[in-house]
């Protein structure tokens, strides 16, 4: 095993438990080919094993602590073992969710790994070069311990930094997997389509928060703002909602959401406008017309550091937007999917807006991802989904 050394001064990180160990704090890397490696200090005392991705910025991605422990291979196993264990504690009754996510990353010892279930399809993102050249014995470790019966690689979006060929990303394993599957997500069934739908095809990690939005929505109008393929404003109509408005400038989103409201007998009571959302509620406005609860959920702002502010202003005038589109007394959900904007700074974000457009807000609950989107204490940037359940205060 050959072993990365590490610059004085630059391991506190790593010994106080975050995985990654960035390319300018490397001092020296023995010769080989090996991408299973050792990381030591620089007083050579070995923090642990991990994966070394030769042209990223994040050069290894710790797994294991320590200088000893099992083989890769038997590591590997467990941790997918743990990750499939913990998703049949929080779920259940797959006749009323089969949809959730399987592995998320860092969360379940598995960095660079990310794995959406879909009934019986595994969607995975193998987001290294380590984790590419592992699929062919991960996959069918992945599909043996989950009992799913395929499983399609998309996509991760980090490709290009990893220096992953865009053919090395195509990659099946078990049954041929269909085009398009349908999934029960509490009740609510939405079809997915695997292979050209948003990331892994449908955001799992909004299923709690769409829950806790639908609660909310008996009698009501909603306004779902980036629909995609219609999650926030189905689960409200299924709770009883009068109607919603889905707005979402992709055709084939809201193609997908229109079936996926026929399919649940909402069809009547669900209107898609193919339009940009800013454009919408400007037109909205002229009109003076109002929602008794709002969803906005868009599309990452910030990529980088350095768009973080140019991307908090742009949810500022989203939000400010949205805000007068809320009856009084009606409710606001928003989110950045961004892992770049922290809690507080959005929560003054929103404040902001509230001041500008001179609505007065109360938070009636902080929202994230769920539990099956663990984020290890030690490493936050695992924690990516924020948003905030406000009051707009007659």
């Amino acid at each position: 095993m050959r072993t990365v050394t590490l610059k004085a001064g630059s391991s506190k990180p790593l010994w106080m438990g975050h995985p990654w160990v960035y390319a300018d704090s490397i001092e020296r890397v023995e010769e080989g080919t090996d991408d299973w490696v050792r990381v030591a200090d620089s007083r050579g005392k070995v923090v642990g094993r991990g994966w070394w991705s030769p042209q990223s910025t994040i050069r290894v991605r710790i797994v294991d602590r320590g200088e000893e422990g099992p083989p890769e291979a038997e590591l590997l196993a467990a941790r997918i073992a743990a990750a499939v264990d913990l998703r049949r504690r929080l779920f259940l009754d797959p006749a009323r969710t089969d949809a959730y996510r399987l592995v998320h990353a860092e969360g379940d010892g598995l960095p660079g790994l990310v794995v959406d279930r879909f009934g019986p399809v595994l969607v995975a993102q193998f987001a290294t070069r380590p984790l590419v050249a592992r699929r062919a014995a991960i996959a069918p470790l992945l599909l043996a311990a989950s009992g799913a019966r395929s499983l399609v690689a998309r996509p991760g979006g980090k490709e290009e930094e990893e220096g992953i060929a865009g053919d090395e990303v195509s990659f099946v394993a078990g049954d041929p997997a269909p085009e398009r599957v349908e999934i029960v997500e509490e009740g609510l069934r939405l079809c997915v389509d695997l292979r050209r739908g948003q990331k892994t095809g449908h955001y799992v990690d909004q299923r709690e928060n769409r829950r806790l939005v639908a609660s909310a929505a008996a009698g009501a109008r909603v306004l779902d703002l980036y629909a995609g393929t219609g999650g926030f404003g189905l689960r409200a109509l299924l709770a009883g909602a009068a109607h919603a408005s889905a707005v979402d400038s992709s055709g084939p989103a809201l193609e997908c959401a229109r079936e996926n409201a026929a399919r649940n007998g909402v069809l009547a009571r669900y209107e898609t406008v193919e339009v940009d959302a800013m454009e919408h509620l400007s037109t909205l406005a002229r009109a003076k017309t109002e929602y008794d609860v709002v969803v906005v959920d868009p599309p990452r702002f910030a990529a980088t550091r350095a768009g973080l502010a140019r991307a908090i202003d742009a949810y500022r005038r989203l939000n400010v937007r949205a805000l007068t589109r809320v009856v009084p007394g009606g409710l606001l959900a928003t989110f950045s999917c961004s892992g770049l904007v922290d809690p507080e700074p959005f929560a003054e974000m929103l404040r902001a807006a509230g001041r500008e457009c001179r609505r007065t807000l109360s938070v009636l609950r902080t929202l994230s991802a769920g539990p099956d989107h663990p984020v290890d204490l030690s490493a936050p940037e695992g924690r990516y989904l924020t948003g905030l359940l406000v009051q707009v205060r007659p």
